[in-house]
């Protein structure tokens, strides 16, 4: 009877054990407005929070130590010097993340919003990417399949609301001529060549010798180009052409490599793009500074030099052809600030216990 009774006590403590992991995972954390937050999208975003935390830790800080890290101090704003514990800031970064996310959703249903099956298809292809390349990380840090799909969504969301605010028929649509002025004043139309610095086979670098060598080399085939004489784009880039192929056999050579890939390339650049792919001291100026048809060969990175020829964007593409993009390079800021004062004047409907559930310091940084 005893051994019965104790058999008993064990079951019904097993199942209040396990009763008991059931409530300390809430479905939702509440809601922002009337947007409900599941706690898989609140462990993304708190767990998107530590990796910006992550980002900002200095050389003496680990942060895969989560709870050591959590108690630090770190330098959130460069400029102004402004510091705060890591938890503090976690905690600030997760709840704007959920106001974004909440915002995003509400104001893409207020303007009647539809995500089409592509984009759909597309937002589950991301997503299964990302668990395939991360998952391990974000099961560990509770965050499934499902809320990778759902955060996807609002990407798409987030991009779709551009056109739905500021595109032809949108709530505030921009007008031709100020999109016509953004491309012409602040984005750029490359024809180019990228030329590594390195060799292609042994990957051996090219020391600084070298590296003037082969700039001067390709900077030699941009005067070729600046001194034909050619009115339009075809004509602009048979020229880059033609000075590349003549020049880039004796470039490579400089480090014994051969061209293996000598075909132009082009793309519209807009102004922040152009400061993060050209971060070389001086090389985003020198590309801004190029006349339509005026070419210059910049070290644009460590590792690539290019050959680049600036084209007028209108003399290869329609407007409507580039007013997506030009409006995604015009109004992303605009749309992300209005986004994150959305999101902050929403009513804060968030459960503090069913948060606490879910502690930053669970998180797995591995």
């Amino acid at each position: 009877m005893k051994q019965k009774l104790l058999a008993l006590v064990c079951a019904l403590a097993l199942v209040v054990s396990l009763a008991g992991c059931v409530i300390s995972t809430p479905d939702t954390v509440g809601s922002l407005g009337d947007y409900e937050i599941s706690s898989g999208l609140y462990l993304l975003a708190q767990y998107d929070a530590y990796q910006k935390a992550a980002d900002l830790a200095s050389s003496d800080q680990d942060a895969a130590n989560v709870k050591a890290f959590l108690k630090q101090t770190i330098t959130v704003d460069s400029d102004s010097g402004e510091t705060a514990t890591v938890s503090d800031y976690v905690a600030r970064k997760t709840l704007e993340n959920l106001q974004t996310y909440a915002a995003t959703e509400l104001r893409f249903d207020e303007l009647g919003g539809q995500l089409t099956a592509e984009e759909e298809q597309q937002a589950d292809s991301y997503a299964q990417q990302l668990m395939d390349q991360y998952g391990d990380t974000y099961k560990a840090n509770g965050i499934g399949l499902e809320t990778v799909q759902h955060f996807e969504r609002i990407l798409l969301k987030s991009n779709d609301l551009l056109t739905l605010v500021y595109g032809n028929g949108g709530e505030t649509p921009v007008s031709d001529a100020d999109l016509t002025e953004h491309l012409e004043n602040n984005m750029v139309e490359l024809a180019y060549y990228v030329i590594p610095l390195y060799n292609t086979s042994t990957y051996a670098f090219a020391d600084d010798d070298q590296k003037a060598q082969m700039l001067t080399l390709a900077q030699q085939a941009a005067t070729a180009v600046n001194l034909a004489s050619n009115e339009s784009a075809s004509e602009q880039v048979s020229a880059l052409n033609a000075a590349a192929q003549a020049a880039l056999p004796d470039i490579y050579a400089v480090l014994g490599s051969t061209p293996s890939d000598t075909n132009v390339q082009t793309e519209l650049l807009g102004a922040s793009t152009l400061d993060s792919t050209f971060t070389q001291d001086g090389a985003a100026d020198t590309i801004r500074s190029l006349a339509y048809g005026q070419a210059a060969a910049v070290q644009y990175s460590s590792y690539a030099m290019m050959l680049a020829l600036r084209l007028d964007p209108l003399a290869v593409a329609s407007l409507d052809d580039l007013r997506d993009q030009v409006i995604t390079d015009m109004k992303t800021s605009e749309l992300k600030t209005a986004l994150s004062d959305s999101g902050a004047s929403l009513e804060n409907h968030l459960d503090t216990s069913a948060m606490n559930k879910l502690p930053m310091t669970k998180i797995v940084n591995k």
